[in-house]
């Protein structure tokens, strides 16, 4: 399969973009969990903490094999 090229400055910054919007989202998504967690379980605010980590490392994993595409 050939490498996706970032010739158009509109590729690049859609790009760019998606990045941001799926750390986010991973981010986002760990917060809400562990919030939910955390209030189910009775043990503020451990579980939203983890949540936000486990996102956080989810959204980089993401972003890496996205990128990795275009090495």
């Amino acid at each position: 399969m050939p490498k996706p090229r970032l010739d158009n400055p509109w590729q690049a910054i859609a790009l760019v973009s998606v990045i941001g919007v799926d750390l986010a989202i991973c981010v986002l998504a760990g917060f809400w969990v562990g919030r939910y967690l955390d209030r189910w379980l009775q043990t503020d605010p451990w579980l939203m903490l983890l949540g936000m980590l486990a996102g956080l490392a989810a959204g980089v994993y993401s972003v890496y094999l996205l990128i990795r595409s275009y090495l």
